[in-house]
Protein backbone atom coordinates (compact mmCIF):
# COMPACT_ATOMS: atom_id res chain seq x y z
CA UNK A 1 0.00 0.00 0.00
CA UNK A 2 2.73 2.22 0.72
CA UNK A 3 4.51 1.67 -2.20
CA UNK A 4 1.53 1.94 -4.17
CA UNK A 5 1.10 5.75 -2.58
CA UNK A 6 4.69 6.93 -3.39
CA UNK A 7 4.12 5.47 -7.18
CA UNK A 8 1.53 7.79 -7.24
CA UNK A 9 3.17 10.47 -5.68
CA UNK A 10 6.28 10.07 -8.13
CA UNK A 11 3.94 10.14 -10.97
CA UNK A 12 2.32 13.28 -10.17
CA UNK A 13 5.68 15.00 -9.37
CA UNK A 14 7.01 13.70 -12.53
CA UNK A 15 4.25 15.23 -14.53
CA UNK A 16 4.94 18.59 -12.82
CA UNK A 17 8.47 18.63 -13.66
CA UNK A 18 7.73 17.68 -17.13
CA UNK A 19 5.02 20.46 -17.55
CA UNK A 20 7.97 22.95 -16.65
CA UNK A 21 11.19 21.37 -18.29
CA UNK A 22 8.35 21.53 -21.97
CA UNK A 23 7.84 25.30 -21.33
CA UNK A 24 11.26 25.76 -20.80
CA UNK A 25 12.02 23.89 -24.08
CA UNK A 26 9.59 26.08 -25.82
CA UNK A 27 10.72 28.85 -24.62
CA UNK A 28 14.28 28.15 -25.55
CA UNK A 29 13.61 26.62 -28.96
CA UNK A 30 11.48 30.14 -29.53
CA UNK A 31 14.39 32.16 -28.71
CA UNK A 32 16.79 30.10 -30.94
CA UNK A 33 15.87 32.39 -33.81
CA UNK A 34 16.88 35.24 -32.27
CA UNK A 35 20.41 34.21 -30.77
CA UNK A 36 21.40 32.73 -34.13
CA UNK A 37 20.99 35.39 -36.07
CA UNK A 38 22.40 38.10 -32.98
CA UNK A 39 19.34 39.82 -32.77
CA UNK A 40 19.60 44.17 -33.25
CA UNK A 41 16.68 46.72 -31.75
CA UNK A 42 13.91 46.11 -33.66
CA UNK A 43 13.27 49.86 -33.94
CA UNK A 44 15.68 51.81 -35.38
CA UNK A 45 14.10 55.09 -36.03
CA UNK A 46 11.04 56.09 -33.61
CA UNK A 47 8.72 58.06 -36.62
CA UNK A 48 7.66 61.30 -35.74
CA UNK A 49 3.96 62.06 -35.12
CA UNK A 50 3.07 65.25 -37.38
CA UNK A 51 0.47 67.85 -36.21
CA UNK A 52 -1.60 69.73 -38.68
CA UNK A 53 -1.13 72.98 -39.25
CA UNK A 54 -3.24 75.36 -37.47
CA UNK A 55 -4.12 78.26 -39.43
CA UNK A 56 -5.74 81.12 -36.86
CA UNK A 57 -5.58 83.67 -39.93
CA UNK A 58 -5.51 83.33 -43.94
CA UNK A 59 -6.49 85.57 -46.68
CA UNK A 60 -9.69 85.47 -48.20
CA UNK A 61 -7.81 85.49 -51.26
CA UNK A 62 -4.35 84.08 -51.20
CA UNK A 63 -3.90 84.88 -54.69
CA UNK A 64 -3.65 88.67 -53.97
CA UNK A 65 -0.28 88.07 -52.44
CA UNK A 66 1.46 85.78 -54.54
CA UNK A 67 3.22 88.50 -55.93
CA UNK A 68 4.40 90.19 -52.92
CA UNK A 69 7.80 90.44 -51.74
CA UNK A 70 8.99 89.02 -48.23
CA UNK A 71 11.42 89.46 -45.42
CA UNK A 72 11.86 86.99 -43.54
CA UNK A 73 13.37 88.34 -39.68
CA UNK A 74 15.69 86.05 -37.24
CA UNK A 75 13.00 83.53 -35.24
CA UNK A 76 12.47 84.39 -31.99
CA UNK A 77 13.78 81.39 -30.08
CA UNK A 78 13.65 79.79 -26.28
CA UNK A 79 16.32 80.92 -23.50
CA UNK A 80 18.41 77.98 -23.79
CA UNK A 81 19.10 78.30 -27.91
CA UNK A 82 21.72 80.80 -29.53
CA UNK A 83 20.43 83.65 -31.46
CA UNK A 84 22.62 82.02 -34.41
CA UNK A 85 19.94 78.88 -34.16
CA UNK A 86 17.19 81.81 -35.14
CA UNK A 87 18.94 83.13 -38.14
CA UNK A 88 19.84 79.48 -39.30
CA UNK A 89 15.72 78.83 -39.01
CA UNK A 90 15.16 82.21 -40.81
CA UNK A 91 17.30 81.16 -43.82
CA UNK A 92 15.58 77.64 -43.92
CA UNK A 93 12.38 79.37 -44.08
CA UNK A 94 13.51 81.65 -47.05
CA UNK A 95 14.82 78.83 -48.85
CA UNK A 96 11.92 77.02 -48.72
CA UNK A 97 9.12 79.71 -49.53
CA UNK A 98 11.64 80.38 -52.63
CA UNK A 99 11.92 76.36 -53.65
CA UNK A 100 7.75 76.18 -53.15
CA UNK A 101 7.42 79.58 -55.07
CA UNK A 102 5.40 80.68 -52.80
CA UNK A 103 6.26 84.56 -53.60
CA UNK A 104 8.75 86.10 -56.23
CA UNK A 105 11.38 87.58 -53.97
CA UNK A 106 12.27 86.45 -50.13
CA UNK A 107 15.21 88.31 -47.91
CA UNK A 108 16.52 86.77 -45.78
CA UNK A 109 16.86 89.98 -42.96
CA UNK A 110 19.45 90.18 -40.33
CA UNK A 111 17.96 92.37 -37.38
CA UNK A 112 16.16 91.41 -34.66
CA UNK A 113 13.14 92.77 -33.25
CA UNK A 114 11.23 92.94 -30.07
CA UNK A 115 7.93 93.51 -30.98
CA UNK A 116 5.39 93.02 -34.14
CA UNK A 117 5.73 97.24 -34.22
CA UNK A 118 9.29 96.74 -34.48
CA UNK A 119 9.83 94.08 -37.30
CA UNK A 120 7.02 96.12 -39.66
CA UNK A 121 9.28 98.60 -38.91
CA UNK A 122 12.03 96.46 -39.94
CA UNK A 123 10.15 95.16 -43.19
CA UNK A 124 9.24 98.93 -44.29
CA UNK A 125 13.40 99.73 -43.80
CA UNK A 126 14.01 96.53 -46.07
CA UNK A 127 11.26 97.83 -49.38
CA UNK A 128 9.57 94.86 -49.07
CA UNK A 129 5.54 93.96 -48.71
CA UNK A 130 5.26 91.66 -46.15
CA UNK A 131 7.73 90.72 -43.29
CA UNK A 132 7.64 86.91 -41.44
CA UNK A 133 8.64 87.41 -37.89
CA UNK A 134 8.31 83.52 -36.60
CA UNK A 135 8.85 82.11 -32.92
CA UNK A 136 10.12 78.67 -31.98
CA UNK A 137 8.34 77.90 -29.03
CA UNK A 138 10.67 73.96 -28.33
CA UNK A 139 12.71 72.42 -30.17
CA UNK A 140 14.01 69.07 -28.13
CA UNK A 141 16.63 66.85 -29.69
CA UNK A 142 15.95 62.83 -29.21
CA UNK A 143 17.47 60.29 -27.20
CA UNK A 144 18.27 57.05 -27.65
CA UNK A 145 14.81 56.29 -27.13
CA UNK A 146 13.42 59.08 -29.03
CA UNK A 147 11.54 61.94 -27.81
CA UNK A 148 12.21 64.84 -29.59
CA UNK A 149 9.49 68.06 -30.48
CA UNK A 150 9.38 70.35 -32.74
CA UNK A 151 6.74 73.74 -32.28
CA UNK A 152 6.91 76.88 -34.37
CA UNK A 153 4.81 79.54 -35.32
CA UNK A 154 4.88 82.09 -38.04
CA UNK A 155 3.32 85.53 -38.75
CA UNK A 156 3.19 87.11 -42.07
CA UNK A 157 1.99 90.92 -41.65
CA UNK A 158 1.81 93.69 -44.24
CA UNK A 159 3.79 96.43 -43.59
CA UNK A 160 1.57 98.89 -45.31
CA UNK A 161 -1.25 98.20 -43.19
CA UNK A 162 0.33 96.57 -40.40
CA UNK A 163 -2.71 93.74 -40.33
CA UNK A 164 -1.79 89.92 -39.93
CA UNK A 165 -2.09 88.47 -43.17
CA UNK A 166 -1.32 84.66 -42.08
CA UNK A 167 -0.84 83.28 -38.47
CA UNK A 168 0.15 79.55 -38.74
CA UNK A 169 1.50 76.84 -36.00
CA UNK A 170 2.67 73.94 -36.05
CA UNK A 171 4.27 70.85 -33.60
CA UNK A 172 5.89 67.50 -34.50
CA UNK A 173 6.25 64.70 -31.87
CA UNK A 174 8.26 61.81 -32.19
CA UNK A 175 6.99 59.31 -29.60
CA UNK A 176 9.12 57.59 -27.08
CA UNK A 177 10.30 53.58 -27.43
CA UNK A 178 9.39 52.25 -24.10
CA UNK A 179 10.98 48.98 -23.16
CA UNK A 180 8.86 45.97 -23.42
CA UNK A 181 8.89 44.63 -19.86
CA UNK A 182 6.03 42.16 -19.87
CA UNK A 183 6.49 38.69 -18.08
CA UNK A 184 6.70 36.84 -21.61
CA UNK A 185 9.30 39.16 -22.71
CA UNK A 186 11.32 38.82 -19.65
CA UNK A 187 11.19 35.18 -20.05
CA UNK A 188 12.37 34.97 -23.87
CA UNK A 189 15.07 37.80 -22.96
CA UNK A 190 16.13 35.46 -20.04
CA UNK A 191 17.46 32.57 -22.77
CA UNK A 192 18.95 35.10 -25.10
CA UNK A 193 21.68 37.70 -25.32
CA UNK A 194 21.17 41.45 -25.10
CA UNK A 195 19.36 43.48 -27.81
CA UNK A 196 22.13 45.29 -29.35
CA UNK A 197 20.31 48.81 -30.10
CA UNK A 198 22.28 50.29 -32.86
CA UNK A 199 22.71 53.97 -33.77
CA UNK A 200 19.58 56.02 -34.21
CA UNK A 201 21.03 57.83 -37.39
CA UNK A 202 21.38 61.67 -38.16
CA UNK A 203 19.19 63.93 -35.06
CA UNK A 204 15.59 63.85 -36.31
CA UNK A 205 15.12 67.29 -34.68
CA UNK A 206 16.88 69.21 -37.84
CA UNK A 207 13.99 67.28 -40.41
CA UNK A 208 11.22 67.75 -38.08
CA UNK A 209 11.83 71.49 -38.16
CA UNK A 210 12.00 71.54 -42.27
CA UNK A 211 9.28 68.94 -42.23
CA UNK A 212 7.30 71.74 -40.05
CA UNK A 213 8.60 74.78 -42.60
CA UNK A 214 6.90 72.88 -45.43
CA UNK A 215 3.62 72.69 -44.51
CA UNK A 216 3.61 75.83 -43.83
CA UNK A 217 4.30 76.88 -47.25
CA UNK A 218 2.13 74.37 -48.88
CA UNK A 219 -0.43 75.81 -46.90
CA UNK A 220 0.25 79.74 -47.66
CA UNK A 221 0.19 78.15 -51.95
CA UNK A 222 -3.91 77.93 -51.15
CA UNK A 223 -3.27 74.50 -50.75
CA UNK A 224 -6.17 73.26 -47.77
CA UNK A 225 -4.89 69.50 -47.41
CA UNK A 226 -0.83 68.56 -46.47
CA UNK A 227 1.01 65.65 -47.18
CA UNK A 228 0.80 63.64 -43.79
Amino acid sequence: MKLLVCLRAFRSHFRSWGLILLVVATAWLLSACTIGRGEVSATIYVAPVKGAPLVYLHPKDPERYRLATVGVLPFQVPPNHGPTQGAALAGLVRDVLLAKEVFPRVLQLSEVYGGFAEAIALGRRAGVDLVLAGRLHRALDATELGGARAEMSIRLINVETGNTVWHIAQAIDQPMDHHNVGAWRRIRESFSPPVIRPSRGAPPLPNMLATIVADMAIVMTGTKVVPR
